[in-house]
């Protein structure tokens, strides 16, 4: 059996390449991948990427869109903010909400899996 750092992982040779890719995976911190799912684990956060996906909204449209009070979605739009998710703009007395590099990319993904 081939040895990982004193770990026996399995009954057939794993290559040079394989030995490191499992070493780096064993050694990475995954902390922030797990602070993003989180963030992705709600119906209405889904949602509101989705709406932001389609172009930045204020706060009003949100509201009227996922059909919660004001200070649940506050609530989900700082858990996605957090998550480098959105970002806001003010306009006036308006916030403007809208997808992140990030949220862009997890938009695109969504989309996908839709598809799946």
């Amino acid at each position: 059996m081939e040895e990982l750092q004193g770990l026996q992982i399995s009954p057939y040779p794993l290559t040079e390449n394989e030995r490191k890719a499992l070493k780096v995976i064993k050694e990475h911190d995954y902390g922030s991948t797990v602070e993003l799912f989180k963030a992705l684990a709600d119906p209405a956060r889904v949602r509101i990427i989705e709406a932001l996906g389609v172009r930045e909204l204020c706060v009003c449209v949100l509201v009227e869109m996922t059909g919660l009070k004001y200070s649940a979605l506050s609530y989900h739009l700082k858990t996605l903010k957090e998550a480098d998710i959105i970002s806001y703009r003010k306009d006036g007395n308006f916030l403007i909400y809208s997808l992140t590099q990030k949220g862009k990319a997890i938009h695109d993904f969504i989309g996908k899996s839709m598809r799946l």
